[in-house]
């Protein structure tokens, strides 16, 4: 199952949710594949490689996607970690979609590199953690997935982002083929009324859809230190009650892809 976790609004917690989402699928026994496709690099420094970030002799996505016969380079850029395999972003990243705009079929470059690389014969899920906007770099995400993981803040700064979120799915989904939209993590959900109010706003919006469910993640220090250690909270030296609620989300991914 491929699932990109995709919210363009900033602080929303992608790299927090793919990271722990991917460590509690590890969990449950499944060989994950992150990739990380923001030119932010965040997932990246999460995992503990932050130094093929800026290794100017490394290979990356802003090498691969932009040529068509590299389409079954994929193997050269995955790294291995103690819980996942890795595709690290690379400061280059910040380019690609300059890279990307005049190339064909420009937004499906990274379903052909998985495709051509036999990614789904080798990882269980592939993870991709999208860049904080809607660009071509996110609308390659979507259309190699097809499935759409959306952290988000209990908020109601992020109603206008899941609304314009919601337009870009359709979109893809109108030129590409079906976008689903397999759940909702509410990230450092709060006590306060707004975050109530939040919370009530995403299960009457999200669970109307089929298969879908919201996610409630409480605001932890120690999802901050495991990120630090360049781990997710299942392999961090100390535990944490959101633990459940990233296997919770493991398991509703499981019956997603059985369905």
């Amino acid at each position: 199952m491929r699932i990109g976790v995709t919210n363009q609004k900033g602080g929303a917690g992608k790299t927090t949710t793919t990271l722990n989402v991917a460590g509690a699928l590890n969990q449950h026994g499944h060989d994950v594949l992150v990739i990380d496709l923001d030119p932010q690099g965040h997932a990246t420094e999460g995992l503990g490689f932050e130094d093929f970030y800026d290794d100017p002799d490394r290979d990356s996505l802003f090498d691969v996607l932009p040529d068509i016969d590299r389409m079954d380079d994929l193997g050269r850029l995955v790294v291995e970690h103690q819980e996942v395999d890795v595709v690290p972003s690379h400061e280059r990243m910040i380019n690609a979609e300059d890279e990307l705009a005049n190339v064909m079929k420009r937004e499906e470059r990274l379903d052909m590199l998985l495709n051509e690389s036999d990614a789904d014969q080798r990882w269980d899920y592939i993870l991709v953690d999208c860049p904080p906007n809607l660009g071509v770099l996110t609308d390659n995400a979507i259309v190699a997935t097809g499935n759409a993981l959306i952290p988000a803040q209990a908020k109601s700064t992020s109603i206008r982002a899941i609304e314009l979120l919601f337009k870009q799915l359709r979109s893809i989904e109108s030129a590409f083929g079906e976008v689903d939209e397999i759940a909702l993590v509410a990230n450092e959900v709060g006590v306060d009324g707004e975050a109530e109010e939040m919370m009530a706003w995403f299960k009457d919006v999200f669970e109307d859809k089929e298969d879908c469910e919201v996610f409630e993640i409480r605001k932890r220090v120690a999802l901050q230190r495991a990120w630090n250690a360049g781990v997710s909270i299942f392999e961090h030296n100390e535990s944490c009650d959101m633990e459940e609620v990233y296997l919770d989300v493991a398991e509703h991914l499981e019956g997603y892809a059985d369905d």
